[in-house]
């Protein structure tokens, strides 16, 4: 016969979710405003660039397009990294 630690060995259960403090919460919270601005400023940078100028960094003008169209909490370099690798695939 067999023992039931044989058959199902004993596994240690995963670890609990680490908890982050009240401060970072906060902290990530006051500098939502500066992470917004600064998105926006590399948007209007690349807007201000020729269709010469995103082809060599592997963008369109639909990605400029696309990634403005996001909401204020999403970050739009995810958008553009992942048409980036998308093309590079190609």
């Amino acid at each position: 016969m067999f023992h039931s630690r044989e058959i199902f060995p004993e596994t240690t259960p995963p670890p609990a979710p680490a908890r982050t403090p009240l401060w970072a919460h906060l902290r990530r919270l006051a500098a939502w405003p500066f992470r917004v601005a600064a998105a926006r400023a590399s948007m209007r940078q690349l807007a201000g660039m020729t269709d010469r100028e995103l082809a060599d960094i592997r963008l369109t003008r639909q990605d400029l397009r696309d990634a403005s169209a996001l909401s204020l909490s999403d970050d739009p370099t995810k958008i553009f990294a992942m048409r980036v690798k998308e093309r590079a695939c190609r």
